[in-house]
């Protein structure tokens, strides 16, 4: 009996066929050679952690689940923010920042890819769902890192660190400053400098401390145990001393609600204006450390919190890019390998996965489903099907669709040329 070309293989063909299929597979779950596998999963907890803050029902109570997703309320995003900033440095050199002409090729690139978040972004915007969309405020911090490419990796951990002292000041005290000076100042969304700047969700003056934070450890060695292991215990033990300062700065004072009264009645953005004369807002009001309340306190303790989490992130990554013989160490990679993959799969395809988040949120609203802000049902839903989602498409196809189109344009429009990659080849050199 003869075999058609279109007959599927069988015998050995069938079974090298299947090998090299699920060799695939695996070798696009864990993103190939140049792939950090840390970088995505920290990605993917931070998306999976703007879930929670979207739809998510919360609580003050650590014993319970609610309580647990309080915790990612505001640090999700300030992760995503710093994890931005690392890819910024992955996509520019990694720890040999590029020079010359690969440089002006790479700020270009950059630039494109700042003006598709922008698109995306507007086409989000319209479907009306109730989520505050951050993607618009990371395409301008692509462009405000632009100048600081170069920079070393001690002179972005300093900006990083100047920027979550003095940015939190600005924006605690700069409408202020302005309303007092008799200048209008717009409401939420409606001035986009200012907004942008100062009053927004996102304000640049305290955000881009994430990313210049991010961008200096993508300088690092992120492979290396010791730049791993100094993230990790070094970001949570900052977090924790500083969460501890401030309960005792806030208590000091009479308790957190006593000093957001303080701060609200001594506000010119939430009533009258005051005078110049008149009490300002308390310097207590810059100790709080709530979600959004962008004070140095939340500055400086939630931003090592990211920190802590990206270096718990880049040794579970460790172990799972590790192969050691031994039954046990294989039994720990396996279990290590069957959290990780389906949570670095999303962090993979951020924008594709959040995006299709912010589309079933809009359509919920649309129905007006029962469940939605009530319990944690839908919260449940969309992270099990980010997950399968991810997990499959990652397997399959590898890179996201978004992805895909973030990295061809950018490519196409800017494409590498000979003279740059000979700038690169040189630096790499001198470096």
């Amino acid at each position: 009996m003869r075999t058609s070309p279109a007959d599927p293989p069988t015998g050995p063909e069938a079974s090298v066929s299947r090998e090299s299929l699920l060799h695939r597979a695996g070798r696009n779950l864990l993103g190939g050679p140049g792939r950090v596998t840390g970088v995505d999963l920290a990605r993917g907890i931070a998306v999976l952690g703007m879930f929670a803050a979207h739809v998510g029902v919360t609580s003050g109570d650590l014993g319970t689940p609610e309580g647990w997703l309080a915790v990612g309320q505001g640090r999700s995003s300030i992760l995503f923010a710093l994890v931005a900033g690392v890819s910024l440095a992955l996509v520019t050199g990694a720890r040999t920042p590029p020079a010359g002409e690969a440089l002006r090729t790479a700020r270009g690139r950059i630039l494109v890819r700042a003006v598709l978040l922008m698109v995306l972004v507007a086409l989000l915007d319209l479907l009306g769902a109730r989520v505050a969309l951050i993607l618009g405020y990371y395409a301008a911090y692509f462009v405000l890192a632009l100048p600081f490419l170069r920079l070393s990796t001690a002179r972005l951990a300093a900006l990083a660190v100047g920027t979550a002292l003095i940015g939190p000041v600005l924006v605690y005290y700069g409408p202020e400053v302005l309303a007092r000076a008799g200048l209008r100042m717009p409401s939420v969304g409606s001035g986009a400098v200012t907004d942008f700047l100062l009053t927004g969700y996102y304000p640049a003056f305290v955000w881009m401390a994430y990313v210049f934070a991010g961008l200096a450890v993508g300088r690092s060695d992120l492979r290396s145990p010791m730049v791993q292991l100094s993230l990790g215990l070094g970001g949570f033990g900052v977090a924790a001393v500083t969460s501890l300062v401030s309960h005792g700065l806030v208590g000091a004072a009479g308790g957190a609600d006593a000093v957001r009264a303080a701060v609200r009645a001594t506000s010119s953005l939430t009533g009258a204006t005051h005078a110049w004369s008149d009490p300002w807002p308390p310097l207590a009001g810059l100790a709080l450390e709530g979600p959004h309340d962008d004070t140095i306190f939340e500055a400086v303790g939630s931003g090592a919190f990211a920190l802590g989490m990206l270096g718990l992130c880049l040794l579970l990554g460790r172990v799972v890019e590790t192969r050691v013989p031994g039954w046990a160490p294989r039994v720990l990679r396996g279990v290590v390998l069957a959290v990780v993959t389906p949570l670095a799969a999303v962090g993979a395809m951020a924008l594709t996965i959040y995006s299709a988040q912010v589309a079933v949120i809009a359509w919920w609203n649309r129905i007006d489903w029962d469940p939605l802000y009530v319990t944690n049902e839908p919260l449940l839903w969309l992270v099990l099907g980010a997950l399968i989602f991810a997990t499959v498409w990652r397997a399959l196809l590898g890179r996201g669709p978004l992805e895909r189109v973030f990295s061809a344009v950018p490519r196409r429009v800017f494409p590498a040329s000979p003279r740059g990659a000979s700038d690169a080849t040189s630096t790499r050199r001198r470096t």
